[in-house]
């Protein structure tokens, strides 16, 4: 008898457990997508690094591939090459979270930033610090548009 109640108190628990779960990883994917949307996007629709500072991690790195090559800059390269204007098309100019996967105080995040001239898909790593996400890490992927 005694199993049997502790089996249905058991049984009771475990959707509690995977709702607080849920609501730790809703409030988690809330919080870097707000750091991407609030920070790099902001970075890309006004052109000035500046949001950027604090959020991608001081000896944080970005790879990508180019002509077969592994290149890569450090964040602080980065920011400081915004040109510190918006882009000329910015008006047509689109940028979305597409996922976002959180384990614990580490993350995975996707992002599409939709020009007209390219598309490039942006993955970034996070790690939550002092209580904010920072972006250690971003690997990003250029898809160019043939010019009509």
């Amino acid at each position: 008898m005694r199993s049997k109640l502790w089996l249905c108190v058991m049984l009771l628990a475990i959707p509690r457990i995977g709702a607080a779960q849920g609501a730790s990883q809703t409030a988690d994917d809330a919080a870097i997508r707000k750091t991407i949307e609030d920070h790099y996007f902001k970075a890309h629709a006004t052109g000035s690094g500046e949001s950027l500072r604090g959020v991608f991690v001081d000896e944080g790195r970005m790879f990508w591939s180019a002509e077969g090559q592994l290149r890569s800059r450090s964040s602080t390269e980065y920011i400081n090459g915004f040109p510190g204007k918006p882009a000329a098309d910015e008006a047509q100019r689109r940028r979305r979270v597409l996922m976002v996967d959180v384990t614990g105080d580490v993350a995975v995040a996707r992002a599409e930033l939709d020009y007209p001239d390219v598309r490039l898909v942006d993955y970034f790593a996070l790690v939550r610090a002092g209580g904010q996400w920072k972006i250690v890490s971003k690997l990003f992927q250029r898809f160019p548009r043939s010019s009509p």
